[in-house]
């Protein structure tokens, strides 16, 4: 039990003072017009409380501001190219005159915070500690037992950041943000959105805490994300909290994988015009990642509504700041983005209601995001084991902060200062002083959270663990992963059932004729009918847009019809993928485009430990398709040329499609775009203008689901299987073996995940003998993967070795000689085939 304890007294805020926060705001932003403010002030500045006074202010004390500063001389060379002194000079007037009308806006946002939301803030805050406390009273008890063994968990604390409940004030949420589900992903939400990182439960709490249920609540839901019981918020499947259901995005261990998800989000804020806001948090030694400069990027370049709060705590695990960055404060980091940026005490509840308040409000009027710096200390370790390196030993758990400790890594001399400005006990202090509530009223509130958590706690412990069946459950939509066949060698695996022989069918498409259409009209015209169809589907990506149509001008039929759907974005795979999940989770259909599969490897984050987890982690669909230009054969060098399908061939989640044809491309690009599952679409550049493969497109669009092979060939003596632009030359290969009285089975994958076993099942059992070919290199490759799987489980059906052929185990070469010579050619894959079928 965590006794309650009076806070200590600290002295509030003096309520009046608006004229020396004025000039100290000028003195921390804009120093040198620090005599100007001064003179301004003297002028018109009012001292006053209320708030429609405060926010007149703004305007009439920038001006005069303004007005008292030297003006430049009219001859003055030019500041930059083409930018002569005199423009030079307005810009920064008007920056000026922009953070000074901000700053009267937040003193007015301050003043007009009403006692029943100062009380909620306080009761937040409170409730915030006792949860805190709980986390690790529950890690140090080891009262969560899981066989006969003691479960801690893992957990991170907040103890003195949890004045950041207070950003939550003016935001949406609750109940009355709630909506039914229609079965459209974030459909069950209407209001704004969170990505709270560790440090952040008072902000989960805040959208969190009116959460009730019969099996659950607000308070359970958090604890039980360290515990990873059953139920609410993950099942068991992870412990980092979210809860769509009431606008907490889920957040990740890669700290920046967050940051994306809420551009996302506030990228389908703007094109369904609503206007909501999304709200991203990370430390400064997160803000060091370089998908949080590629995010926040993005977003400024849009003007999307979103709040970025770094939030400064002296410490990245175990890294200072002089250490993470050499800026004078987080918050200068904004300008160099464009937009505003403001630092404020992260102890301070009503400064940082008020400063995340204006920052909403100017999102929702359309100006864009806004980057807000809380300064505080975190008074706890890292993590729950690290306060015994911390701290020198676990801290005793109370509603105070411990006393300074005499061990640990910590700056003990910061600790103590920082001790001083107890989020809880200044906030309490300030409403006791303002007559709001006493110190009865305080205890009173502290119990009540105490109990709240001791009441979670225990009904946590009667919670049965996840079902262990349920672990390979939720991977994709209606998917079950599962272990392989558990039987004795030599035993036949389940798979010596019969196969079915109507699987052995040739795929009716039609004819290659010089009069079709190419690959690269065949993914432009089914994109064509994705927009023409799906209203909330749209493209992004580098170079897509008016007037260019991307990099091989494939997006050139849309530009004149759907010019408004195809988005511009900076040179950001990490940004591109990241606002495609974010977008996805919120009733849009994106479709993004890496301009060549190679430079994916920018993004490799956002798409493994973003999308591809999103749906096992939180059950939740990820509508999204990632575009990817890829291959050799075209003399273009190593990050140009690659295939880069292996990296994401066991990333569990992510659904592959790899079309050889200008008819499967059409066909598997609609398949792709409404598929509830992150989709990777795979486009052959050396097949997207090749005249030997055009195809007339028939007049309505063929139905191909994902996840099914197609025979190209149909023989009885091998099976030659290929994807991409191999499959050609398996289907050459299988012509030249006819001419020898020997017949083929080729088959084109298309699909790599889902993968059609059932057709390669039947193949080789026809067969007997499989010879798979690709122009990746072998070692670690798809191929190699699915001959092992042919190897294990259709052993008795084999009548040879399995063979697979691939390129050379190096990059991609450029000179013509070098690429030929890494290249597998046909000849070799002859020669091979020949001597399998000899075997």
């Amino acid at each position: 039990m965590v006794a309650a304890a009076r806070p200590p007294v600290v002295d509030p805020p003096r309520p009046g003072a608006v004229g020396p926060r004025f000039l100290a705001y000028i003195l921390e932003s804009h120093p040198f017009a620090w005599g100007a403010a001064r003179k301004a002030w003297a002028q018109c500045g009012v001292e006053t409380r209320d708030p429609e006074a405060l926010a007149a202010l703004g305007a009439t004390v920038a001006r005069a501001v303004v007005e008292e500063l030297p003006t430049p001389d009219r001859d003055l060379p030019e500041t930059q190219p083409f930018v002569d002194g005199g423009t030079r000079y307005s810009q920064e007037a008007a920056l000026l005159a922009h953070d000074i009308d901000g700053f009267f806006a937040r003193e007015a946002l301050a003043a007009g915070i009403t006692d029943d939301e100062k009380r909620w803030m306080l009761r937040g805050i409170i409730l915030t500690r006792a949860v805190d406390n709980k986390m690790k009273q529950l890690f140090l008890s080891s009262e969560m037992t899981y066989g006969d063994r003691g479960f801690q968990g893992k957990g991170f604390r907040s103890l003195g950041q949890e004045a950041i409940y207070a950003a939550a004030l003016r935001l949406r949420r609750g109940r009355a943000f709630a909506a039914a589900d229609d079965g459209t992903p974030g459909s069950s939400w209407r209001g704004d959105v969170v990505g709270p990182l560790i440090r952040d439960l008072g902000v989960t709490l805040a959208f969190v805490d009116d959460v009730a249920g019969d099996d659950t609540d607000g308070v359970q839901m958090c604890l039980n994300a360290q515990v990873g019981k059953a139920g609410l918020p993950h099942d068991g499947r992870d412990l980092h909290l979210g809860y769509p259901s009431r606008g907490v995005l889920m957040v990740a261990a890669p700290l920046t994988i967050a940051t994306g998800t809420v551009t996302g989000a506030a990228l389908a804020f703007a094109r369904k015009g609503e206007d909501r806001v999304a709200v991203s948090f990370i430390g400064e030694g997160g803000s060091s990642l370089g998908e949080w400069h590629e995010s926040i990027n993005l977003a400024a370049v849009q003007k999307l509504s979103v709040i970025f709060c770094l939030e400064t705590n002296q410490t990245a695990l175990s890294t200072p700041l002089a250490q993470q960055s050499r800026v004078r404060t987080f918050a200068d980091k904004a300008r160099g983005y464009g937009i505003p940026g403001v630092t404020v005490d992260g102890t301070d509840a009503t400064a940082i209601a008020a400063a995340f308040a204006w920052a909403a409000d100017r999102a929702r009027a359309g100006l864009g995001p806004t980057l807000v710096e809380t300064v505080a200390m975190r008074m706890c370790g890292h993590a729950h084991h690290d306060d015994m390196l911390y701290l020198g030993g676990d801290p005793p758990l109370s509603f105070e902060i411990p006393p300074t400790p005499e061990r640990g890594y910590v700056d003990r001399a910061k600790y103590a200062a920082w001790r001083e400005r107890d989020p809880l006990a200044r906030l309490a202090a300030q409403l006791k002083s303002e007559g709001i509530v006493d110190d009865r009223q305080v205890l009173a509130w502290q119990a009540e959270a105490q109990r709240r958590v001791d009441d979670a706690a225990a009904a946590l412990k009667a919670r049965p663990w996840a079902e262990p069946a349920s672990a390979g459950l939720g991977v994709f939509q209606g998917s079950l992963a599962a272990h392989g066949p558990a039987v004795a060698v030599p035993a036949l695996p389940a798979s010596s059932a019969p196969s079915s022989p109507a699987l052995r069918v040739l795929e009716a498409a039609p004819e290659f004729h010089p009069k079709g259409s190419t690959l690269l009209d065949a993914c432009g015209h089914g994109l064509l009918e994705v927009m023409d169809a799906l209203p909330q589907a749209f493209m992004l990506g580098e170079d897509i847009a008016p007037p260019y149509g991307n990099a091989f001008l494939l997006a050139k039929p849309l530009l004149e019809k759907h010019g408004d759907r195809l988005l511009n974005t900076p040179i950001a795979e990490g940004a591109i993928i990241g606002a495609c999940v974010g977008a996805a989770l919120h009733g849009l259909r994106p479709i993004g485009e890496i301009q060549f599969n190679d430079f994916v490897a920018s993004g490799f984050n956002q798409l493994v430990n973003n999308a591809a987890k999103l749906r096992f982690r939180a059950g939740t669909a990820v509508p999204m398709t990632l575009r990817m230009p890829w291959g050799g054969l075209r003399r273009a060098g190593p990050y140009h040329s690659q295939d880069t399908s292996p990296w994401f061939f066991r990333a569990h989640g992510l659904k592959i499609v790899v079309p050889s044809t200008p008819h499967d491309a059409r066909a598997l690009m609609w398949s792709a775009v409404v598929d509830d599952d992150p989709v990777l679409f795979y486009e052959h550049i050396a097949l997207y203008r090749d005249p030997k493969i055009k195809q007339v497109l028939p007049e309505a669009r063929p139905d191909i689901p994902l996840g099914q092979a197609a025979f190209r060939r149909l023989g009885d003596d091998l099976t030659l299987i290929a994807y991409g632009a191999y499959v050609h030359k398996a289907a050459a290969i299988a012509d030249a073996l006819a001419k020898d009285g020997v017949t083929c089975d080729v088959l084109d994958l298309r699909s790599l995940v889902p993968l059609d076993w059932a057709r390669i099942e039947a193949s080789v059992r026809h067969t007997g003998k499989v010879l798979l070919v690709g122009e990746d290199s072998r070692t670690g490759s798809v191929l190699e993967s699915i001959a092992s799987r042919i190897g294990e489980a259709l052993y008795e059906h084999l009548d040879g070795p399995v063979r697979v052929l691939g390129s050379l185990d190096t990059p991609v070469p450029y000179g013509p000689s070098l690429e030929d010579a890494f290249l597998l050619g046909e000849d070799h894959i002859l020669q091979t085939a020949r001597a399998l079928v000899s075997w």
